[in-house]
């Protein structure tokens, strides 16, 4: 429904006008009465008419006001909101307009030195391996490995066994850790790697 937005002035003088015009009805109605006076009755008549013009006047001007207290709060929201985007905004301008000489350099990882086929294989030394069929396991997880081409026991004595790698082509010692691990189903940590030495050091770490 669509109120009818009346301002305080415009209220009063419409209250004014309607006393006129009951004034004037009054003084007719007098007049057809060949000069009598108003009876009480239409002096009652004529304050009823006045109040009920004051109360929908009234209401209106309240109504008016509760409408402007919204659009006032509406407002204030509008304002903060509109404030925050222009702080977003100019943040992210800033960072566009930055000089690319300021800003910080990704630097990406370095990747993993590989062991590499050739010469006379890579020494694998294992600690803490937990028996010789574990040992078994390990060398039959290896050899089904893509990269390695061939794997010899040199050494197995109180748990700690030598094996010796020929690849043919380049691995990593993170690779094979994850192959021991699989074959162990235990974790395995680097405890040397050096790919230009063709050695690598690892750890069988028992399950607790």
């Amino acid at each position: 429904m669509t109120q009818d937005h009346t301002s305080p002035d415009e209220a009063i003088s419409r209250a004014a006008s309607y006393i006129a015009q009951a004034l004037n009805e009054l003084q007719q109605s007098a007049s057809l009465r060949s000069g009598e006076l108003a009876t009480q009755a239409d002096i009652r008549d004529l304050a009823e008419a006045i109040q009920r013009q004051l109360a929908a006047e009234t209401e209106q001007r309240l109504l008016l006001v509760g409408q402007l207290t919204g659009l006032a709060t509406s407002l204030d929201l509008l304002v903060v909101h509109l404030q925050s985007l222009a702080q977003l905004m100019g943040d992210l301008i800033g960072r566009v307009a930055e000089p690319a000489s300021q800003r910080p350099l990704e630097v990406p990882p370095e990747p993993e030195p590989s062991f590499l086929p050739g010469g006379e294989g890579v020494s694998l030394i294992l600690t803490a391996v937990p028996g010789f069929q574990s040992l078994m396991d390990i060398q039959k997880a290896l050899v089904a490995l893509g990269q390695v081409e061939g794997v010899s026991v040199e050494r197995f004595q109180e748990g700690e066994s030598r094996l010796l790698l020929h690849l043919s082509a380049a691995v990593t010692a993170n690779h094979l850790v994850e192959v021991l691990h699989l074959a162990t189903n235990q974790a395995v940590m680097i405890e040397e790697s050096r790919p230009e030495l063709s050695r690598l050091r690892l750890r069988i770490v028992p399950s607790s």
